[in-house]
């Protein structure tokens, strides 16, 4: 019974707003009264926002006893309000799981893009501002932990690698960590991972400069190490690419291999995904036609034609590309489930077009 009222529910709320639910639909009311309210978010206080090197920020958090916790090497979304726009990127934690368990605080570790469009914004947080975490996920997570074990990240791969190792209670067995920097002046977490090797008989570092030892170099040190029965390796796709080449090559067991890769990327298309769509987008009694790849979300069709269109976190969480579809069908990105044929209102982030549309802006 509560299941059927439950659908019963949420297909009035579709039916009223077209959303799953009347909170989502009152966002941009409920934000006037609170500013920083997101539905499925929890609620984060920054304790500290500091550049510690060139260009990383470390970020503590306080967060929401409602939030449920995470497995050392998951991820968040980090979500924040700057001027009415919602701004979304997601971030693995770094911080051990026994920081959260006594004092409901997290840890991030951010590199600053200076071109990007959200890092040069998150860097200008200061201590006491609110911001939102969702739930952790991600799968790279240490398992078979009595096994030998070797770590090697690079860059913001260090992440969540130092979240398994500062989580480690128990060590029971040989663990190696190759750290691949620029330099070690501008290696994030490090002194953090220096403090647990000399504390921890089991656990060593190697820490390998690109200003020194040339990346064929690496490789080939990496394949000339001793085996250990499994490895975790996380870093630029490059780099993932030619240390997965050369593990293999040793003769190291793909199954033995746990990655995630830092910055994905692009997708492949095939032949149906470029396909070209028409989509009329009107503006002000202005109808502007974009001729746009079936692969592309509504947003970066509208974008690559030109058009400048409203938008925010870019994943469907904050709501501010929302527009009216006249006609036309759309899939959702995430779900793929279809709409229907008429109006309706839709999120341009999270929307591919099945057939041609009109859209009001």
């Amino acid at each position: 019974m509560n299941v059927f009222l439950h659908r019963l529910w949420c297909s009035f709320c579709l039916m009223l707003g077209n959303q799953d639910s009347l909170i989502r639909y009152l966002l941009p009311i409920i934000n006037y009264i609170k500013p920083n309210y997101l539905p499925g978010s929890f609620g984060a206080k920054v304790l500290s926002a500091e550049i510690k090197t060139q260009d990383m920020l470390y970020l503590h958090l306080k967060v929401s006893k409602r939030w449920p916790g995470f497995i050392a090497g998951q991820h968040i979304s980090l979500t924040f309000n700057r001027k009415g726009r919602w701004l979304s990127r997601t971030f693995s934690l770094c911080s051990s799981t026994a920081l959260w368990q006594k004092h409901q605080e997290v840890k991030l570790c951010c590199k600053i893009h200076k071109n990007g469009a959200f890092t040069p914004l998150l860097a200008t947080v200061k201590t006491d501002d609110k911001l939102n975490i969702s739930v952790a996920s991600g799968g790279f997570v240490w398992q078979k932990i009595p096994q030998s074990t070797t770590f090697i990240a690079a860059g913001s791969g260090i992440t969540p690698i130092a979240a398994m190792l500062l989580s480690q209670d128990h060590w029971s067995s040989p663990v190696t960590l190759i750290y691949r920097v620029k330099d070690a002046s501008n290696a994030a977490l490090l002194s953090e991972l220096q403090t647990l090797a000399s504390q921890q008989p089991l656990f060593s570092i190697n820490l390998s400069q690109s200003h020194t030892e040339s990346a064929a170099d690496f490789a080939s040190k990496v394949a000339s190490l001793a085996l250990t029965q499994q490895y975790y390796i996380c870093g630029p796709a490059p780099f993932m690419q030619a240390i997965h080449h050369a593990l293999i090559t040793t003769g190291v067991s793909k199954d033995c291999i746990h990655q995630e890769q830092f910055g994905l990327p692009a997708p492949s298309l095939s032949s149906d995904d470029i396909t070209k769509i028409q989509a009329t987008f009107v503006r002000g009694g202005v109808a502007q036609n974009i001729l746009m790849a079936k692969g592309l979300s509504l947003l970066q069709g509208a974008e690559q034609g030109g058009l400048q269109a409203s938008f925010g976190c870019r994943m469907g969480v904050c709501f501010q590309c929302v527009c009216q579809k006249v006609s036309g069908q759309v899939r959702d990105i995430r779900s793929g489930v279809l709409s229907g044929h008429g109006e309706e209102q839709i999120q341009l982030c999270i929307s591919q077009p099945v057939s041609e549309l009109v859209i009001q802006l």
